[in-house]
């Protein structure tokens, strides 16, 4: 398995599907990481994320695996980027709302 080359149905940020007991899909995995660290730059930023796949134990609701990723037999991988909203004045959007930490409607 590992890194998937070639036309699939999935979403553009899908990268491939792990197995994390092959030592040869955790060096991909690996080499995902690092090219998605020397892709950010101060401007744009990318993220990857691991979703847990064919659990052991069965699903919650809502498709994820009973345990978390520790109970998934495969990883799919997705690359994101990251999306950091700032307003023109340099504050986030929750900032800018609440511009002092110390306030409350009930105080």
């Amino acid at each position: 398995m590992g890194i998937f080359i070639g036309k699939h149905n999935r979403s553009s940020s899908w990268i491939g599907r792990f197995d994390p007991r092959n030592p040869d899909d955790m060096k991909e995995y690996e080499m995902v990481k690092a090219i998605v660290r020397s892709c950010n730059s101060p401007n744009r930023k990318f993220r990857v994320e691991k979703k847990g796949r064919k659990p052991i134990n069965g699903f919650v609701y809502g498709g994820n695996p009973k345990g978390g990723i520790k109970n998934a037999t495969l990883w799919d991988v997705y690359v994101y980027e990251r999306h950091q909203v700032r307003k023109p004045d340099g504050l986030s959007w929750a900032e800018s709302i609440y511009p002092d930490p110390t306030w409350s409607e009930y105080s």
